[in-house]
């Protein structure tokens, strides 16, 4: 997130310059390490290693937290509609704004920093480190998957509180009318992002997409629903595969395997007169739409819908969101 935006701009932001490349690298590194650990069961049965790896894990997850509070911070109250473009070209001027408040967030990665430091320091006493580093899986960053994968399943039962529903009420009608205006206007073919559902991490983003998609009424209006788990790691074949397998209803898409090319063509003649409700969740980088499935999923038929979920109110803005939807919080009794 915080690389998203001018590199020097943001050191003098927070006022800890050089303090974020220093979070990067050491994230990367303790990222891969902890993965390999973790896939390999190398903390069972030692209890200096797991100490080691849940601290490490305590970090990250508190890393994770501190960007949160910094994009929070960036939407200031909370950006109306009607001010929403205007808010992506000055997300900076939250936080010359509240000076104390991007103080305190410099101030915490630079402890985050000192603290990162001491783990890794401490690892150099673990055989599997080294053994990791040398290691080609470990320098494979394709291999390395930190945030797992959503799907579209749900348990209605498990959701909290009224306003899940209210929403879900509200952005499907608002799916359901773009779908009748683009199909009536056969000069409009564009396939765009129509819904941005933003908010911090584990505020309910997924969850609210889970029940637009699996709707019975979004079944009716639809020739094919996708549901496209995007994350960090993301690689460019597998999107293209996996929407595929989506498209055609085969578990496992084979052709064209390794060739992006290719299957962007298979993924043009697949979606052909198709009418689609395509979810991407949790994304991170506007590229994965801009530069590898919008062009090819141009040729779905008019009254196609594209639904995102992120954290980032920039990338939403990157895909051209036609509806950003801001996450609120539960009302008390509900919490």
């Amino acid at each position: 997130m915080l690389f998203h935006m001018a590199r020097q701009e943001t050191d003098i932001l927070l006022g800890v310059p050089g303090e974020i490349s220093k979070l990067q690298r050491m994230f990367s590194d303790l990222s891969r390490i902890l993965i390999d650990a973790e896939r390999n069961h190398i903390c069972n049965g030692n209890a200096t290693v797991g100490s080691w790896v849940s601290e490490l894990r305590d970090a990250m997850y508190d890393m994770d937290n501190v960007l949160d509070k910094w994009q929070i911070l960036q939407w200031g109250m909370g950006p109306s509609t009607s001010s929403l473009l205007e808010c992506c070209k000055i997300s900076l001027l939250f936080c010359r704004c509240n000076p104390g408040g991007t103080y305190k967030i410099g101030r915490k990665i630079q402890a985050l920093n000192k603290r990162l430091e001491g783990i890794l320091q401490r690892s150099k006493h673990f055989d599997f480190i080294s053994k990791a580093v040398g290691s080609s899986r470990y320098l494979d960053h394709k291999a390395v998957y930190y945030h797992k994968k959503s799907g579209p399943s749900i348990i209605r039962s498990d959701i909290v509180g009224e306003k899940v529903e209210q929403d879900t009420r509200m952005l499907m009608n608002y799916l359901s009318s773009q779908v009748d205006t683009r199909a009536k206007c056969l000069d409009i073919s564009t396939v765009v992002v129509s819904i941005a559902i933003v908010g911090p991490g584990g505020i309910g983003k997924t969850t609210l997409a889970r029940m637009i998609f699996n709707d019975s009424a979004m079944e009716e209006i639809f020739d094919k629903r996708i549901w496209l788990s995007v994350n960090q790691d993301v690689d460019e074949i597998d999107v293209l595969q996996r929407v595929l397998a989506a498209l055609d209803g085969k578990s496992n898409y084979r052709g064209s395997v390794g060739d992006k090319d290719q299957l962007e063509c298979a993924l043009k003649c697949a979606v052909r007169h198709k009418k689609f409700l395509l979810v991407m969740d949790d994304v991170w980088s506007d590229s994965i739409w801009n530069e590898l499935l919008r062009v090819p999923l141009n040729d779905g038929a008019p009254g196609s819908q594209v639904l995102v979920t992120t954290r980032n109110h920039g990338v939403a803005c990157r895909m051209k969101a036609q509806l950003f939807h801001h996450i609120d919080k539960l009302n008390p009794e509900d919490c």
